[in-house]
């Protein structure tokens, strides 16, 4: 099985990286002064690396995702297309702590439309890695923007942070919203939309 992937023009070799960041992890454990030969942690370098790198960062490993877009005939409204509640979790890159919750993607097609999974795939291609909300925001909407050639896109992403929960300030009920929006799309329009949809 080849586990040579190219990422930007660059080789990478999953299964040596796995290698490495188990024999890092290891050397992490044993500096805690857990016992390596515990038969509960003895396999736990392997779990992490495998972790890291097959999910959690697999989008510091793979290229983003393909967007399939659909033509819209000449009868078809060219209004505002909403997506929400679209689960993800991500990794905090300041303490490596998840953060999770949902994004809203909004846009307006100008000549086609993308198959409804997409959004989804790329919010999670770019939440595949160490991240910040706020960056992540923009980059899961500067990507559809460009992919889509449409005439504007929005994203929101409301997201509750263990690093906020389990550590530091420890406040459990926390969460966070970030909007970002680029083109010809009005964010109120948006919210409004997504209000008059809940009250139905």
């Amino acid at each position: 099985m080849n586990h040579v992937y190219t990422v930007e023009n660059k080789e990478i070799d999953v299964e040596i990286k796995k290698q490495k960041i188990s024999q890092h992890f290891a050397s992490i454990i044993e500096e805690l002064g857990l016992d390596l030969n515990d038969p509960s942690i003895k396999d736990t370098p392997e779990r992490v690396a495998k972790m890291l790198v097959n999910e959690t960062c697999n989008g510091l490993f793979s290229n983003p995702p393909i967007i399939t877009t659909f033509p819209l005939d000449k009868n078809t409204s060219r209004e505002l297309v909403v997506i929400e509640n679209i689960p993800f979790s991500s990794l905090c890159e300041h303490h490596f702590q998840p953060f999770v919750g949902t994004a809203t993607i909004a846009y307006l097609p100008n000549d086609r439309v993308m198959g409804l999974s997409k959004g989804a795939r790329v919010l999670d291609y770019f939440a595949s890695r160490p991240q910040i909300q706020e960056r992540l925001t923009n980059e899961v909407a500067a990507y559809l923007y460009e992919q889509l050639n449409a005439k504007g896109v929005f994203v929101m992403i409301k997201a509750e942070h263990f690093c906020m929960k389990v550590r530091g300030v420890k406040k459990h009920q926390s969460a966070t919203i970030t909007t970002a929006s680029l083109g010809d799309i009005d964010k109120k329009d948006v919210l409004s939309s997504i209000q008059l949809a809940k009250m139905k």
